[in-house]
């Protein structure tokens, strides 16, 4: 039986946001200090960080939340194969045109905030290709922050506020928690999207598709423009534009009504 069903709200959710941090400092501090991963570069040695840190932090969330990760992955009572045979094709169909609609967000943010020398140097780095890097940013990544911004947190909400107020403050939160503003406003409108499949669905699994197969698609994109084969054509950007319209309105629809049919211990509030 699932304990504090209400914990997070927002203030407990940002705070939640800043203890992970904390733990990552201390997690990364221990393992440069040891040693341990001495011949990993700054970007590799980074993602690990944050997979240990995130496994310290749902240690002890999963404990004081006493919740399965059964529940915590699929609450629904429909199987998560029946779900996801449903949404698969249409998710994927999303991605090319919500990467291109986040890009533009991000062009502009870009714009309106001229990234540093040492911010491009960043990005560079955590765009960089190698084995590690793309496991990190295509599996780990949509894995724990979707377990913790929509498996925890936009779970709780939807407890505590209305259909709208709780995906777009845990949409928010989880802008905030990338820490820059060139992630901030392309992660809101993820979040949004991947919000609206959670409380529809009633399953991270939806949420976890969509999160990893953009960052597939930016990450691929991003070597292919390295090797100097960029795709930005109008034939291409319609075709995307199309596709994910397509596929909108077919979730729209066949998603209709769906919450009120998943699991009843997750309250949605009209």
């Amino acid at each position: 039986m699932e304990q504090h069903e209400t914990f997070p709200n927002v203030f407990e959710a940002l705070l939640l946001v800043g203890v992970l941090i904390i733990i990552q400092m201390v997690v990364g501090a221990a393992v440069i200090e040891s040693d341990l991963l001495g011949d990993v570069n700054f970007g590799d040695l980074a993602g690990v960080v944050t997979v240990m840190g995130n496994g310290v932090l749902f240690v002890g969330l999963m404990a004081y939340k006493q919740i399965g990760y059964r529940t915590l992955f699929h609450p629904a009572r429909t199987s998560a194969i029946s779900t996801m045979s449903v949404v698969t094709v249409p998710i994927l169909l999303l991605v090319p045109g919500l990467m291109i609609f986040a890009g533009t967000i991000n062009s502009i943010v870009i714009w309106l905030f001229p990234m540093s020398p040492d911010e491009q140097a960043m990005f560079a780095e955590m765009m960089a290709p190698g084995f590690i890097p793309v496991l990190f940013a295509c599996v780990a990544a949509p894995l724990l922050e979707e377990m913790l911004f929509r498996g925890v947190i936009l779970r709780s909400f939807l407890r505590q506020y209305s259909r709208t107020k709780a995906i777009l403050c845990s949409s928010l939160v989880f802008g905030i928690a990338h820490l820059n503003v060139y992630q901030l406003a392309s992660a809101f409108a993820i979040g949004i999207v991947a919000g609206w499949l959670y409380e529809r669905c009633r399953s991270l699994w939806p949420c976890i598709l969509l999160h990893a197969a953009y960052n597939a698609f930016v990450t691929a994109s991003y070597i292919r423009a390295v090797e100097g084969e960029i795709i930005n054509s109008t034939s291409y950007t319609a075709i995307a534009f199309v596709a994910a319209i397509a596929a909108g309105l077919f979730l729209l629809r066949v998603l209709h009504g769906a919450a009120q049919r998943a699991d009843a211990t997750i309250t949605k509030r009209d």
